[in-house]
């Protein structure tokens, strides 16, 4: 009679199938692992261009706030396509004269020029003239413009607006993706989404609609389903609102 037990090929052939077992299991898992990494970075991505979105969206829904007079006699554009860029324009704050601006003068007195930077710029309005200016230095009581003054501006009668430019673009795109980066007046430009195969937008100065479409790279994917588009349209409501004050 045959003992109890298994003879050597029998656990050989145990063994190898306990092998093949435990490898496919270790390459399923891995397998299922690769692909949840995968979601979850789509997932993020998505995410990330959301955000982006939004503010994006924040950005124009306060462009042109505070600069419905500027706006209204073309001094400033609320929201605006620059050279590969878009460009919001609202109002930092009031400025006040400290003294009478002549046509001329390069130097511009203020009460405060508390928070006022090299690069910004300033809408100056007397009745129905008006221009705008860059500031290109800051001294005690004054700022130094980077072109005469067209006009004359009391303290009694002038408005003063400081201006607040952001400005989006897509810096460095290569073959892949490249940064959407967001500027503030001429701070340096923070990222704002990487990844980004393509930024896109467009102004309707009719209807004040603006459509941005911003694309992710997915680099395990693109070759098949290209990049993920994620889109938003606003309603510019201040230049609208200060286009209905004209009429």
């Amino acid at each position: 009679m045959r003992r109890g037990g298994f003879t050597l090929i029998e656990c050989l052939l145990g063994l190898a199938l306990s092998l093949l077992v435990i490898s496919t299991g270790l390459e399923l898992f891995a397998r299922s692992q690769r692909a949840f990494q995968r979601l979850k970075e789509r997932e993020e991505a998505g995410q990330a261009a959301l955000a982006a979105l939004d503010k994006m969206r924040i950005d124009l829904l306060h462009a042109g706030r505070g600069l419905s007079p500027e706006i209204g006699m073309g001094l400033v554009q609320a929201a605006e396509e620059t050279a590969g860029g878009l460009r919001t324009t609202s109002l930092e704050r009031e400025l006040a004269l400290a003294a009478g601006a002549a046509a001329g003068d390069t130097r511009l007195p203020l009460v405060s020029t508390a928070d006022i930077a090299a690069g910004q710029e300033i809408a100056l309005r007397d009745g129905a003239a008006g221009e705008v200016r860059t500031v290109v230095g800051v001294e005690a009581g004054a700022v130094v413009l980077d072109a005469p003054l067209g006009g004359s501006y009391a303290p009694e009668t002038a408005s003063l607006s400081l201006l607040e430019r952001v400005t989006y673009f897509l810096d460095a795109p290569s073959e892949a993706s490249g940064v959407l980066r967001r500027r503030v007046n001429a701070s340096p430009a923070q990222p704002l989404l990487e990844r980004t195969a393509a930024a896109a937008w467009s102004l309707d100065p009719v209807s004040h609609l603006v459509r941005v479409r911003l694309e992710i790279h997915d680099p395990v994917v693109s070759e098949i389903e290209g990049a993920h588009p994620h889109e938003a349209t606003i309603f510019l409501k201040n230049p609208a609102l200060a286009e209905k004050i004209g009429t």
